[in-house]
């Protein structure tokens, strides 16, 4: 029975800490709000204990500030914050994109990217910005899936939290952006299909470099 109930409670950490990043990462959940207890246990159906560990998990994964008497808020990040992330971030996802390359033809990969770069291009045909906004998460999970790294597997999307949501305010208000990503998705995902290790690498350190340029330009209401 003790052991049941700590495979539940875990399970409703993990839910609870999936559901606010995602909240995050699509913007549900805005820079510097506070998140209530009341609302969260409701919404999420999860007690009180459950809720206060992964808040303090995703505090200490730098997705919330906790404060006394004011409880969990959303981190608002500085510029130096991003910038600090995009570096690490270019480290991480160019070793990625290289492995991916080296692995290409492992089980389903290529077919797997292929299917990825379609959809990219379906979504630029119609001009649908807010489709593109879940598939360009879902290309940057997919080269890190496809480097066989379960270490990356675990850090790029705990940077990717954040950056993504700026990303995604810029790619609301301008088509351009959305077309400047695709192509530098095309860039990495041609180099991984021909297999060019270091090409693939290259290609995706440039297109996280000029994503962090982009974000540094947004609106100074979006950082703190």
């Amino acid at each position: 029975m003790a052991g049941a109930a700590t495979e539940s409670r875990s399970t409703a950490v993990e839910t609870v800490i999936d559901a606010i990043t995602v909240g995050v990462r699509e913007g549900r959940y805005a820079p510097g709000q506070r998140l209530v207890e009341a609302d969260l246990t409701a919404e999420l159906g999860v007690s009180r204990g459950p809720l206060r560990e992964a808040l303090g998990r995703l505090a200490a994964e730098g997705v919330l500030v906790l404060e006394p008497y004011r409880g969990a808020t959303v981190r608002r990040l500085s510029r130096a914050d991003v910038e600090d992330l995009f570096q690490v971030r270019e480290v991480l996802e160019g070793e990625g994109a290289r492995l991916a390359a080296a692995r290409v033809d492992e089980g389903d990969h290529r077919s797997r990217m292929e299917t990825a770069v379609g959809r990219a291009d379906d979504f630029r045909r119609r001009g649908d910005i807010v489709s593109y906004m879940g598939e360009n998460t879902i290309f940057h999970e997919l080269v890190v899936d496809m480097s066989g790294s379960a270490l990356l597997a675990r850090l790029v999307p705990q940077l990717q939290v954040h950056t993504f949501r700026l990303l995604l305010r810029n790619l609301l208000m301008e088509k351009a952006a959305m077309e400047q990503s695709i192509a530098e998705h095309h860039e990495v995902a041609t180099a991984i299909l021909a297999g060019d290790a270091r090409g693939a690498e290259r290609a995706m350190r440039r297109h996280v470099r000029r994503s962090g340029e982009q974000v540094q330009r947004l609106a100074e209401r979006y950082l703190a």
